[in-house]
């Protein structure tokens, strides 16, 4: 089992060497820093826990939880501990309102340390299975699991921000739909598993093709829509034509290479949603009756 980690930051080497022998039997392994410079050059990314002397001058209370709230995306528990002979109600107010999460005074005993410390751990890592949950949860609804691209519902939400901002701007802005034919020719012959192979390798290839402000998605099935910022559809013609003539000649897969249709519009005065991808739809739908190109703007 991997060790927990926990950083201590003291003023003492002696009272590290206590808490050290404390957590150490419990498998927590345990750092120490005893001044600025050293805290400076850590990652606190690293640790699942902090262990803080309340009377250390080289950090504020409010300066820690800033620091380790700023280098990571989940709030790792802070507890500081208090040796001074007298209890100061000041500084323990002080240290909750900065969002030190516990705080204990001496006397105390190693059965406590362990236990708040053990409490404190087992919330950050239920916290931390939740976050992944989260993560995995959202990578499902932007990422389509095929293709490896934007999905559809990612791609929806990104064209209505994109249509105010032409509305608001009037910056040109296209919308390309990319259809690859002859997938379902494959499936026929080689069956489901390589025509899934051929989606993924196309979008990966296609994705070369376009800049980071492009948007480029698999809409449905072996339909592919890419919404390109600051682009006519005379451009976005071009682009396609180039995308076409490159893509046309490469074996995919190994004895296969794509043939794909392009339908392109763009946005217009008054526009919404639908009407831009029916419009790209449309296009798409003559380009592939043609014999030569396969490439249309409505």
């Amino acid at each position: 089992m991997d060790k927990k980690q926990i950083l201590i930051l003291e003023n003492k080497q002696k009272n590290f060497d206590v808490l050290d022998s404390i957590l150490s039997n419990k498998n927590f392994a345990c750092k120490v820093v005893l001044d600025k410079k050293s805290l400076d050059i850590l990652t606190i990314g690293d640790f699942d826990l902090l262990l803080v002397n309340s009377h250390i001058s080289y950090i504020t209370s409010a300066d820690v939880v800033a620091l380790v709230h700023t280098k990571n995306t989940m709030k790792v528990p802070i507890i500081y501990i208090d040796n001074s002979p007298q209890h100061n109600k000041a500084m323990l107010q002080e240290c909750f309102d900065n969002g030190v999460c516990e705080y204990f005074k001496n006397p105390f005993d190693k059965n406590e340390i362990l236990s708040r410390v053990m409490y404190h751990f087992k919330n950050f890592e239920e916290m931390k299975e939740c976050k992944k949950r989260v993560n995995k949860l959202s990578n499902f609804i932007t990422v389509d699991q095929l293709s490896k691209l934007s999905s559809k519902v990612h791609m929806q939400a990104i064209l209505r921000h994109q249509l105010n901002n032409y509305k608001r701007y009037k910056i040109n802005t296209s919308l390309m739909c990319i259809n690859l034919i002859n997938v379902d020719k494959i499936v026929s012959v080689f069956g489901f598993e390589t025509g899934e192979k051929l989606i993924f390798a196309f979008a990966k290839e296609l994705n070369k093709h376009f800049r980071e402000s492009d948007t480029l998605a698999r809409w449905a099935g072996t339909d592919f829509i890419v919404l390109l910022s600051n682009t006519s559809a005379q451009n976005t013609y071009k682009i396609a034509q180039k995308i076409n003539e490159q893509l046309a000649k490469k074996e995919i897969l190994k004895g296969i290479k794509p043939i794909m249709a392009f339908g392109i519009t763009e946005f217009i005065e008054d526009d919404n949603m639908l009407e831009i991808i029916e419009r790209s739809k449309y296009a798409l739908k003559g380009a592939r009756k043609q014999e030569y190109g396969r490439i249309l703007i409505v």
